[in-house]
């Protein structure tokens, strides 16, 4: 153990310090993201001719300040956002539908459907149980808003 030690203190004192600029990681793709509430990120994708055909929300695992291991998204944080960023008059009415919302079930994963006249809304979530007995919870991870009009470009 003590060797182990040796050498990794070796290592840190003897490689060159990382001093990584803007240029190093341009090999990497870039992805866009707004931060739309504090925590709460949006990362559009674009049409050929440049129109959002899809947006994905979720919250901000890491910042400089903080580390959240949590990540469940409140239906009601959803929906506001939903509604600030895609106004009724975008999305146009749910559609009616004999089955109303969806939701499909598989194993601890849960996906909520939601037809609008010109977006879909799909709310992807997890299904926990509790140890101590408690209800089942359903705990939301991410939306994802498509529009129905337009094609996403292929990456």
């Amino acid at each position: 153990m003590l060797r182990l030690i040796c050498t990794v203190m070796a290592v840190m004192l003897f490689s060159p310090s990382f001093n990584a600029t803007r240029e190093d990681f341009a090999k990497y793709k870039t992805v866009e993201a707004y931060e739309v509430r504090p925590g709460f990120l949006m990362m559009p994708t674009y049409s050929a001719d440049g129109h959002v055909c899809e947006i994905g929300l979720e919250l901000r695992h890491y910042s400089p300040k903080l580390v959240r291991l949590d990540s469940d998204l409140s239906g009601s944080e959803i929906n506001q956002i939903l509604e600030e960023v895609v106004p009724d008059s975008e999305r146009g009415p749910k559609v009616k539908d004999p089955v109303g919302t969806l939701i499909t079930r598989s194993g601890n994963s849960i996906i909520t459907n939601i037809d609008y006249e010109y977006v879909a809304e799909q709310v992807y979530g997890v299904v926990t149980s509790r140890p101590n007995k408690k209800p089942v919870v359903f705990e939301n991870r991410a939306a994802v808003i498509r529009w129905k009009n337009r094609e996403c470009q292929k990456p």
